[in-house]
């Protein structure tokens, strides 16, 4: 559950993602802050642990530069109470051991360790804390792309297979040094939206990534099972998985708002994060009208378009339903600006 922005084009890339990531950090994400670009085929990246702003401060990550890269906002279940597992080796991007291949993720990858445990007789895992015996589970997939790479598939097979193999909720967004303009993004059932400029190409999580630049550029979200080609022309789109079918999901606005509000009566104050967990755990299945058991099984194949949520809370304030305010929050260590939901 983290928040993403990537980039193709001239403009400065930079401050273009992080004000993409700033205005959805407070939703999901915040922990730990990373980008990534690629200039002329090679590949530099900064990341910590921190908010958009506070990593701008106390690094250089505004000083890179290059005509392709992406951004990431993180937000790790662990870490919320626990700041031993936000530290700078577990934020996005992660790279291959060549420093070729960058890689970031959105949401938690269920099948990691029987994979981490073949793929560390061949890498070495640089998201690994030894105190705590423990790895990002994303880390997994890069390690995996440059495997499958080096067994003779070309990038996009490379990444279509890698995210096919993975379990869980699994949306990845992928660059190489080798198509140093072409960024791929593997979207199951996740929150993807794309955007299409002027010899420019965007791409955010959510809607917000693009409110600075939103009169630019022409904004669709991407459909889901889609395995997404994007360069400086635009988006090729095919089925990522030809075997499966991601579910359609449709929010019953009457039944969301009910269980909402029910929520913040019962329990006052909630982040996004805890509206949602509190969701998947009762009243998630009013979102769409469907039992428990099935909104139980869009959670186990991998269910994670948080945008569906955001769009319908933000609806609740304009209608006077709930308020939103932000909040400074101790997370993982640090101080994150948290977007909190409450009764007027």
């Amino acid at each position: 559950m983290c928040q993403l922005a990537a980039y193709i084009g001239e403009r400065a890339i930079a401050p273009l993602l992080m004000d993409a990531l700033r205005t959805q950090e407070g939703y999901f994400g915040g922990q730990a802050t990373g980008l990534a670009v690629m200039d002329n085929g090679q590949l530099s990246w900064v990341k910590q642990s921190g908010s958009v702003d506070h990593v701008i401060t106390n690094s250089n990550i505004m000083g890179l530069s290059g005509t392709t890269g992406f951004a990431h906002s993180r937000l790790s279940l662990t870490s919320v109470t626990d700041e031993r597992y936000n530290r700078a080796k577990n934020a996005h991007p992660f790279t291959n051991t060549d420093n070729t291949i960058a890689l970031l993720h959105n949401g938690i990858i269920t099948n990691y360790e029987p994979l981490w445990a073949e793929l560390a007789k061949q890498y070495t895992f640089k998201s690994y804390n030894e105190d705590i015996n423990y790895i990002t589970d994303s880390e997994i997939a890069v390690h995996m792309v440059d495997a499958l790479r080096k067994q003779g598939l070309c990038m996009e097979d490379a990444v279509r297979e890698t995210a096919n193999r993975l379990e869980g909720m699994v949306l990845l967004v992928v660059m190489s040094a080798e198509e140093p303009e072409t960024i791929y993004i593997t979207n199951w059932i996740q929150a993807c939206t794309l955007a299409v400029g002027d010899n420019e190409t965007m791409f955010s999580s959510s809607p917000l990534g693009f409110k600075h630049v939103e009169k630019e550029f022409n904004i669709f979200t991407a459909p889901r099972n889609s395995l997404i080609k994007m360069t400086r022309d635009g988006f090729k789109i095919t089925r990522l998985d030809p075997d499966r079918e991601a579910p359609a999901t449709t929010i019953d606005r009457w039944g969301f708002r009910d269980a909402v509000i029910k929520l913040l009566g019962e329990k006052g104050k909630q982040t996004c994060l805890e509206l949602l967990l509190d969701l998947n755990e009762s009243g998630g299945e009013k979102m769409f009208n469907i039992s428990l058991n099935e909104w139980k099984e869009l959670q186990h194949i991998g269910w994670g378009d948080q945008n569906q949520i955001m769009d319908c809370l933000n609806l609740m304030v304009e209608e006077g339903l709930i308020k939103r305010s932000v909040e400074q929050r101790p997370e993982g260590g640090i101080v994150v600006p948290r977007v909190v939901w409450s009764l007027p």
